[in-house]
């Protein structure tokens, strides 16, 4: 039987997941959807559909909306599962997908880290398109010198070469990776995100100020351009993808096993706040792997890349 106390767990306990994962398949059997369901996360609140693997993910990363009628409803639909008969052939199935998941990144991986034509000893294809985006980026480049610098430079390296000939291309490449930004309409005078139940506003409900460019001259709104956009860089893509790397993961738990022994403070990790928080939250602090982030942004760009 389904426990329903498992929205009280860390999220951290391996038996929150599976309570999660209980959870999906009860959704599954008291809905017509097979494919996507509602998604009770904190953030979509039962408005999005997502497919059960992404429901999961969402409920451990973000929690869940407990205050809702639909998920007492559900909770109590769920206490007639049965958890052996119900569960075993779809996790095995989501068990091969992650598994297919991981074996495409590792295709792409090698394929990135091709020597930009046999001989290069300095550049791989991933290296060479990051170097030059990075030069566009800094220097303000348009999109079509960037084109045109792309089209020219093949012809200038060995037959063999593998650089991208197109803007698009070089996109499409980087974001294969999850190297990339979410954009999110912002109003102009930092109210509020328009997302989630705002997303479909034309103004601010705070302000009334216009969510789209107007023209001064002649005060026609051009709607579907935003006078101000959110460049997110999603954590947890960034996350995941440093700990595919064994090397940067040893360093990633290097607080785990390098505490000081003599008293001295030499690290964040040999501080009593370190020690305080380990001992608000204790399985937090048991998984080697957890990351303490601290916010160090007010408004200013640390990157000297302006908005570009």
């Amino acid at each position: 039987m389904l426990d329903k106390e498992w929205v009280h767990l860390c999220r951290l306990d391996p038996a929150y997941e599976r309570g999660a994962w209980n959870f999906v398949r009860a959704v599954g059997e008291d809905n017509d959807d097979n494919q996507l369901i509602i998604c009770p996360c904190k953030d979509c609140c039962n408005e999005d559909r997502h497919l059960g693997v992404d429901v999961v993910d969402h409920l451990v990363t973000r929690g869940m909306d407990e205050c809702n009628e639909e998920i007492a409803r559900l909770y109590r639909a769920a206490e007639y599962l049965d958890k052996e008969l119900a569960g075993l052939d779809e996790f095995s199935e989501i068990a091969e997908g992650e598994e297919k998941k991981e074996d495409a990144f590792l295709a792409k991986l090698a394929d990135a880290e091709t020597p930009l034509y046999q001989k290069c000893a300095n550049h791989s294809k991933l290296s060479a398109i990051v170097s030059l985006f990075r030069l566009k980026t800094q220097n303000g480049w348009s999109d079509r010198s960037f084109n045109e610098l792309l089209e020219t430079l093949p012809e200038m390296l060995p037959d063999d070469n593998v650089l991208h000939t197109s803007l698009y291309d070089v996109k499409k490449f980087l974001k294969s990776f999850d190297i990339g930004y979410q954009m999110i309409h912002a109003c102009i005078n930092d109210c509020c995100l328009f997302r989630k139940k705002l997303k479909k506003l034309d103004r601010c409900p705070h302000c009334n100020a216009s969510r789209w460019k107007v023209n001064k001259e002649t005060g026609e709104v051009k709607k579907g351009v935003p006078q101000k956009v959110l460049r997110y860089i999603p954590i947890i893509l960034r996350l995941k993808r440093m700990f595919r790397s064994e090397e940067m993961a040893k360093t990633l738990r290097w607080h785990s096993t390098n505490k000081s022994k003599d008293g001295k403070l030499r690290h964040p990790v040999d501080s009593v706040t370190w020690d305080q928080m380990s001992e608000k939250y204790p399985l937090f602090a048991a998984e080697e792997r957890n990351m303490r982030l601290g916010l160090s942004t007010d408004g200013f760009n640390p990157f000297n890349m302006k908005n570009s």
